[in-house]
């Protein structure tokens, strides 16, 4: 990353930036050659805000932002449950079942499907014999 690209007036790390490119980094960095005075340069955090160093507080959003919030989640959430439990359809339909008189639960069907892999990558290492 090229860090003389950006502009430094729009940055608080411009002379984080500045430091990289200056002629005090030491060029040897062992341990029994450096002293503390060399990493004067090392990054320090931005300084509070002169105006106010109170937390702001944010205003709670209104009652209908959080029912459309909650919603939009519960979508997500719903979509999200949906693809899992297709994935699931699509694992059991390749994994083989004893008795198909009943649906496998996720838990027996990830336990098949180990059961599965273990056996194929068997039958493929007896093969290579």
């Amino acid at each position: 990353m090229d860090f003389a690209s950006y502009d430094d007036s729009y940055s608080e790390y411009s002379d984080l930036r500045r430091s990289f490119h200056s002629e005090e980094v030491p060029r040897d960095t062992s341990e029994s050659q450096c002293s503390s005075q060399d990493w004067s340069w090392h990054w320090s955090p931005p300084k509070p805000n002169s105006i106010s160093s109170a937390p702001r507080r944010r205003r709670q959003p209104s009652p209908t932002i959080v029912k459309r919030r909650r919603l939009a989640a519960n979508a997500r959430e719903r979509r999200r449950m949906n693809g899992l439990n297709e994935a699931f359809d699509r694992l059991r339909e390749v994994i083989p079942t004893i008795g198909a008189d009943h649906k496998l639960s996720k838990f027996e069907t990830l336990q098949m499907a180990q059961t599965y892999i273990a056996a194929l990558g068997d039958l493929l290492e007896r093969s290579s014999r």
